[in-house]
């Protein structure tokens, strides 16, 4: 059996990215820097004279070279113009080019869609988009320590090994670790899993004031990255 694990460099580890994979496909797979953190990587590179030995780390999606993130949406994805509404009150205070330029969660760029007076009301951060309606909703209490977000649903769960954690499938909640996004930071989390692992309810032990439906999250057995689901909107 294909067991996918952490890399030896949390920061570059990017098993949250590859959590979605299947036997079959990590059976076929080698990952031979994963051993490696990135300074012994960039070590090798330099002593053997390697011609990307000074080359800087990518940042954001690295494929896109010098691209701005913008232009390829725009790119591929065209405009759709739409609402900006706040969340509580339901009043129209801007408008949007497309709510594939806009994630949950998100506060910078948000400042541009709205009309000049509800700017300096701000900060505000993106907490739903509705696609048939094409509207976005922005609210100033997103991160409000009244609002827990520590809680949220999983659903379309791929569990590489092919079945869930034993413990879970027997019905009681498994304490695992949770990642929300890419990065080294995850939760220490009770996972209850729900129409035979399908889906799952997740407790984390913290707060995450990012939590964002529609992204992923990666579950975890010590260093062992066990799959992933999406995070459902139900909850938050």
């Amino acid at each position: 059996r294909a067991v996918l694990y952490q890399s030896a460099d949390a920061h570059k580890d990017q098993t949250y990215f590859l959590s979605q994979l299947s036997q079959s496909q990590l059976a076929k797979t080698l990952f031979p820097l994963g051993a490696l953190p990135k300074s012994d990587v960039r070590r090798l590179a330099h002593e053997r004279r390697l011609p990307n030995r000074a080359r800087k780390d990518s940042q954001g999606i690295c494929f896109l070279g010098q691209l701005d993130y913008d232009a390829f949406l725009r790119g591929h994805l065209g405009e759709r113009r739409g609402e900006v509404r706040e969340f509580e009150t339901g009043e129209i205070i801007g408008e949007h080019r497309g709510l594939w330029y806009h994630t949950v969660g998100q506060r910078r760029g948000v400042g541009p869609a709205l009309g000049p007076r509800h700017v300096s009301r701000g900060p505000w951060y993106v907490v739903r988009k509705e696609m048939d309606s094409n509207v976005l909703f922005v609210s100033r209490e997103y991160a409000s320590a009244d609002k827990p977000r520590n809680a949220f649903h999983v659903d379309a769960i791929n569990w590489i090994g092919g079945a869930p954690p034993p413990a879970g499938a027997a019905g009681e909640p498994t304490p695992l670790r949770v990642k929300v996004r890419h990065g080294a930071a995850s939760h220490e989390a009770s996972v209850s899993l729900l129409d035979g692992g399908a889906r799952a309810h997740v407790s984390l032990a913290g707060r995450d004031k990012g939590l964002a439906p529609g992204q992923f999250a990666a579950f975890y057995d010590g260093p062992v990255c066990l799959g992933s689901g999406v995070i459902s909107e139900e909850g938050l």
